[in-house]
């Protein structure tokens, strides 16, 4: 069945890796978001990508154009997120907490999501939509076993119950929308690749396979007004 679909965060492995996968499985539009530029080779005529700052100018910017270009949803991930960056990097102790460094999480992580769905409602209504937004594992306050990485995991806790707090009220106001928080494992992107050595062999997935995963996932999962929080093999995560 054809399908249009909007990747926001498409500049990163995974959301270039969803952009493909959508492309190769018969999409009828789709529509990548980025910081960036599409990348050299994005050129089949059924994607569109849009160029965005992330002010909310710009993103009530890029939601005209998809209500212009691709009204009828079917799928819609939210990918944009940060580990470390720069001197932002995970805490492995108390006196490592930055109140800047945390804000920026909370403000990219979990603020970020919630306000491109707040603009986005005009897209929806009562036909399907599947909208999967990236979280993590270790936002999970109840499979926290090891403690650190205060800022990304307070921020992915928070991005939890935003999510919540999002589903209840699409129930009333957007019934066919499935909201779904989404942990992909560990994957061979800039964002976990420096972590890669703590984590068992075998145990990394490439950007391919989690957007395969997730896609599947999606075609799955039907409008119940309720959010679920699933890892990449559709098993859920407690919170």
């Amino acid at each position: 069945m054809a399908q249009n679909v909007v990747v926001i965060g498409a500049g990163g492995g995974i959301g270039q890796a969803l952009v493909t996968q959508w492309l190769a499985t018969g999409a009828n539009k789709v529509i990548g978001i980025s910081h960036q530029q599409a990348p050299v080779g994005f050129t089949d005529p059924r994607l569109h990508w849009l160029c965005c700052d992330y002010s909310d100018q710009q993103i009530s910017h890029c939601v005209a154009q998809i209500v212009a270009l691709a009204p009828n949803l079917r799928h819609l991930v939210i990918c944009n997120g940060i580990l470390h960056q720069g001197e932002i990097q995970p805490e492995k102790r108390l006196e490592a907490l930055n109140l800047d460094a945390m804000t920026h999480l909370y403000q990219t992580n979990a603020l970020l999501p919630l306000r491109w769905i707040s603009q986005l409602l005009p897209l929806f209504g009562r036909e399907p939509c599947t909208l999967a937004v990236l979280s993590a594992r270790v936002g999970s306050i109840g499979d926290n076993r090891a403690g650190g990485w205060y800022g990304y995991r307070a921020s992915k806790a928070a991005l939890n119950m935003l999510l919540k707090c999002a589903a209840i009220e699409l129930a009333r106001r957007a019934p066919g929308v499935k909201l779904l928080a989404f942990h992909p494992g560990t994957t061979d992107t800039p964002l976990s690749r420096p972590f890669h050595a703590n984590v068992p062999a075998g145990n990394v997935q490439s950007p391919e396979q989690v957007a395969d995963h997730l896609v599947q996932l999606m075609n799955r999962l039907q409008p119940d007004g309720e959010l679920s929080f699933l890892d990449w093999q559709g098993k859920p995560i407690e919170w």
